[in-house]
């Protein structure tokens, strides 16, 4: 979506955009989540406005129009299942703010199924020469005045479980120096102290001290500082890891990297795998990723074809015909 897209959406719905951002905030929504539904149905008011090239009223949204809206979320920007699923929750949860406020006399999103969801998929991640490569390449793709800040922002979600909105809202003031700790604001302003491991913490420290930008005000407490002077936003640490992923898989003598998808989340699903895949407490490990729900967490203890192999890789021949 354009920035002139953009603009235009907010002043023709800035009424009902407000009132649904004002009552997420009231329902004490994380930032997070405001954020992500706020794009969401921004999103799908691009999708209705698109062929009209002007303002169309809310109140004659039909199931159709977001029928065929998840339909090309998924034809024409592959989206997954969850991720649409996500995506109707939005608009669910924007129509009945809606309603509730009398600018709508129905929600057309109320009884839209749900797309089904791949049960027991394992989390993708990378193994532990695969992260020594990712790493590597950091200094290939990145300026030289920012290979430090990119190589800790890296490392605390492959070797601490970060999250990418995480890294973002990491402030200097959240470093415990003593314990060579930070503390973590999780999904739902949920806090976590976290514990590092002597060189990460190391690595983060002398960032701050030799190679962090100076802030523009307004952003002093940011640890991460992109080069306008700014927090480091959300895309631009996606960016970041994409552009390392995409100069790997363009090397011929990296097949294994060819059409592999590696996101900033994949670096933390490394993290929680290579942790459980140790023998580390489950338990340990959800304090660690800020899992309120231990079924989240357990998805990590996945075994892989190889652990199988190896676990089958038996002396048949000595029970059989010896």
């Amino acid at each position: 979506m354009s920035m002139h897209t953009y603009d235009r959406l907010l002043q023709w719905y800035e009424e009902e955009l407000l009132i649904f951002e004002t009552h997420m905030d009231n329902k004490e929504y994380s930032v997070f989540t405001i954020d992500n539904y706020k794009r969401d149905i921004l999103l799908f008011l691009d999708f209705l406005t698109r062929k009209k090239q002007g303002k169309v009223e809310l109140e004659g949204t039909k199931k159709i129009h977001l029928t065929l809206f998840l339909n090309e979320l998924k034809a024409k920007r592959g989206n997954s299942a969850a991720t649409r699923n996500r995506r109707l929750t939005a608009l669910r949860s924007f129509f009945k703010c809606l309603m509730d406020y009398e600018l709508v006399s129905h929600n057309p999103a109320s009884d839209l199924e749900a797309a089904k969801e791949t049960k027991g998929r394992l989390p993708v991640y990378l193994e532990k020469e695969e992260l020594k490569l990712f790493f590597r390449q950091i200094e290939s793709v990145s300026q030289k005045l920012y290979i430090k800040r990119n190589k800790v922002m890296m490392g605390l979600m492959a070797f601490a479980g970060l999250r990418v909105t995480e890294i973002h809202h990491l402030n200097l003031s959240a470093i415990h120096y003593e314990q060579h700790a930070i503390t973590v604001r999780g999904k739902g302003n949920k806090m976590r102290f976290l514990p590092l491991s002597k060189l990460l913490f190391q690595e983060l420290t002398s960032y701050i001290e030799k190679e962090r930008i100076y802030p523009m005000k307004g952003h002093e407490d940011a640890v991460f500082i992109s080069r306008r002077g700014k927090r480091i936003s959300r895309r631009r640490i996606q960016e970041i890891t994409e552009r390392i992923q995409q100069s790997l898989s363009e090397q011929p003598d990296l097949a294994g990297w060819h059409g592999k998808k590696v996101s900033s989340h994949k670096l933390r699903h490394s993290f929680a795998t290579h942790l459980v895949r140790e023998g580390k407490d489950i338990r340990t490990v959800q304090e660690l990723l800020g899992h309120t729900n231990l079924n989240t967490t357990q998805k990590y203890t996945h075994v892989s074809d190889k652990q199988k192999e190896r676990a089958m890789d038996i002396d048949v021949a000595s029970y059989l015909y010896e």
